[in-house]
């Protein structure tokens, strides 16, 4: 019955009127991460967003959406394990569902000060501590644990209750610990790390201090020849992305001049 109503949701072929919402969101929160990936990505995910960009949930609702997305069991669930598991689908789909209320709370300023804060610095450690990668799973759908994290990571900068310096250098270190792996970065994860950047010049971030973090993400020690080949693939990826939104946008001039002329070499 669930499917079927979330089904009428996305297709806009429901009376909103006939479902019980409370119910609806109890189903939706405990299969956020299920491994079918039509029912996460397709009718759970998409359900989410229909009803909270059209404002369907109360306030209550949205506050126990909130709490629940953010918490251990769901942002954070089991995030310290080194092998990968189907918990990064919850992680990461919880990720894009938070992503959508501190988006929608940006505007509003309606749900609680002290929620929306404690949920903006769990959002900003997220990418710090997933470990796992994996892009998309032939069998399971998109996990895209990067790309949803940094989509996350954009709304928690965003927001005007994002005030504390401190964090906003955590942002960038959050980024640099996902291209620091050796796991290749091949699903265009880079094209979402970009509002990350944006929105962190947008509240305060220097050209200078954005070539320093550049010049970081070059300076490795790294004995093992191939990790080392694998970290070096994945900032010459970002880099080359990022220099091409610069010239475009003509921001950073610096941070340009130096990754066309700066000529940096891996030490």
């Amino acid at each position: 019955m669930m499917k079927e109503q979330l089904e009428g949701i996305v297709k806009k072929s429901i009376n909103l009127d006939l479902i019980d919402f409370n119910e609806l969101i109890q189903f939706m929160l405990k299969n956020i991460g299920n491994p079918d990936g039509y029912l996460r990505d397709n009718l759970i995910y998409r359900g989410f967003c229909e009803l909270i960009l059209n404002e369907q949930f109360t306030e209550e609702q949205l506050v126990l959406i909130l709490k629940t997305c953010s918490d251990d069991e769901h942002l954070y669930l089991n995030i310290t394990q080194s092998n990968p598991s189907d918990d990064v689908f919850t992680r990461s789909f919880s990720a894009l569902v938070i992503t959508l209320i501190l988006g929608i709370d940006r505007e509003k300023r309606s749900l609680p000060e002290e929620l929306v804060v404690e949920a903006i610095h769990r959002s900003i450690h997220y990418l710090f501590l997933e470990k796992d990668y994996r892009g998309f799973d032939n069998t399971k759908g998109w996990a895209h644990a990067v790309a949803h994290g940094s989509d996350l990571l954009t709304e928690a900068i965003r927001h005007p209750l994002m005030k504390d310096s401190k964090l906003l250098c955590s942002a960038l270190q959050s980024l640099k610990s996902c291209l620091h792996t050796e796991y290749a970065l091949i699903d265009e994860e880079e094209e979402r790390m970009l509002p990350v950047i944006d929105a962190l010049l947008d509240k305060g971030l220097t050209d200078e201090q954005l070539v320093t973090w550049l010049k970081e993400l070059h300076s490795m020690q790294i004995e093992d020849w191939h990790k080392k080949y694998r970290y070096e693939w994945n900032v010459k990826k970002f880099e080359a992305t990022l220099l091409k939104h610069l010239l475009k946008s003509t921001k950073c001039t610096k941070t340009a001049d130096w990754i066309i002329f700066g000529n940096p070499t891996f030490v």
